[in-house]
């Protein structure tokens, strides 16, 4: 379906000039350079001096260049930047006119507000009912954070286009496993919130200001970045060893030091709840014959708790001295041995019935393989983000990077 897209040109005057126009696709390159070199015929090609050097004019937002390819000599700024396009005014079946806003381009590539938008909708739903200034102080933080993110992702994005460019097919697997990403996720989306048709999740969309395509091209590209991203850092990650696992535990001792601590299972009966005490008691002492017995402790807490042990799935409160409820219950808890049953606890409401599962001493934790795999998880965790930035920062130095000054 062809659009019929309108350039709204801002002159320094701030008289405006609109230029029919249509592509069938303005997110792609070629459409983008073939508005704007349409829009410069038409609109004359000084026009633009003073917005694309960066000083503001009575009807558009003032364009800074963030930074220009490392080494690269100084240019004058060029005039019909893609910035200069501040909006585009598309006529759409429904007589509504949608406005797409360039808010920023990595070496001409653009990147619009609603795409930043997207990225931060459940944020600004969230922040809707703080007052202001908060709120916009707040949205305007989270839109400069996420416009960030999607510039670091679209220079990661076209460098892998460009290493991959003698390489297509591989570059089309990486699409075709991004659309399955997006489809798995759309089928989660829809079992998560009982949808039982597209239409229907395309409607719940909507209604958050989301789109099914948006959300495509979000997720692909987002999964392109980080596959490429994992195949550049993959290296960094394979070099964490025994060696740099042990030394790092000998060297943070203070990381691995444990506290006396229990965890602990219980079962409260509420003396309310029966004819008399002395019968509330008695069941009590019942349970834990029961299950000195053998009878399933876990089984015993979903049957016979009436307190609220069952919520935490049957855990008791607290792991450390002076977090055990009921306090009575502490000093039990740490003479027994891992998998004891306790003998009741009394209380004036009713009794607990209580089993150790697992008594922690205090001290450093052994050079096991749960510790091991714990430091080796940071360091990996470590060395890729250390990774990342380093790629990141590197391409951007590279990179020609413009972002409008525009109020998001």
């Amino acid at each position: 379906m062809r659009r019929s897209v309108r350039c709204v040109w801002h002159f320094p005057t701030g008289n405006k000039k609109r230029i029919p126009f249509s592509i069938k696709s303005w997110r792609s390159p070629s459409g983008i350079a073939i508005l704007a070199l349409s829009c410069s015929l038409g609109c004359g090609s000084s026009s633009h001096s003073v917005l694309a050097q960066g000083s503001p004019g009575p009807d558009g937002p003032s364009v800074s260049r963030l930074q220009k390819p490392e080494d690269a000599p100084a240019k004058p700024a060029k005039k019909g930047s893609l910035l200069d396009l501040v909006s585009f005014e598309a006529n759409v079946p429904g007589d509504c006119e949608v406005a797409a806003r360039i808010r920023a381009t990595v070496n001409g590539e653009p990147i619009l507000d609603d795409e930043v938008k997207e990225a931060i909708y459940p944020f600004l739903l969230a922040t809707q009912s703080l007052p202001e200034p908060e709120r916009s102080n707040r949205r305007k933080e989270a839109f400069e954070k996420a416009l960030q993110r999607l510039i670091e992702r679209e220079v990661v994005i076209q460098d892998a286009k460009a290493r991959l460019k003698d390489r297509p097919q591989l570059l089309e697997k990486l699409e075709e496993a991004g659309a399955k990403e997006f489809e798995k996720n759309m089928r989660q989306s829809k079992e998560r919130s009982n949808i039982k048709s597209d239409d229907e999740l395309k409607a719940s969309l909507r209604q958050q200001g989301l789109s099914v395509e948006g959300l495509r091209r979000q997720i692909v590209r987002q999964f392109i970045a980080n596959e490429y991203m994992k195949n550049l850092i993959l290296p960094a990650i394979e070099r964490v060893g025994h060696e740099q696992i042990q030394e790092y535990y000998q060297k943070h001792p203070e990381e691995f030091q444990i506290s006396d601590g229990v965890t602990w299972e219980d079962i409260f009966i509420d003396a309310s709840k029966f004819p008399n005490r002395e019968a509330a008691r008695q069941f009590a002492q019942q349970l834990v014959a029961r299950a000195r017995g053998g009878e399933d402790f876990h089984q015993l807490v979903l049957k016979h708790d009436q307190g609220d042990s069952s919520y935490r799935n049957g855990e008791g409160y607290g792991h450390r001295k002076g977090e055990i409820k009921p306090p009575e219950a502490q000093d039990i808890l740490f003479k027994l041995r891992d998998g004891e049953i306790g003998p009741i606890v009394e209380l004036t409401n009713g009794f607990h019935v209580i089993r150790l599962l697992k008594r922690e001493f205090a001290g450093l934790k052994p050079f096991d393989d749960k510790t091991q795999a714990a430091i080796r998880n940071k360091l990996q965790n470590d060395a890729w983000e250390r990774e990342q930035k380093r790629v990141v920062d590197m391409l951007r130095r590279k990179a020609a990077v413009e972002i409008s000054l525009a109020t998001p």
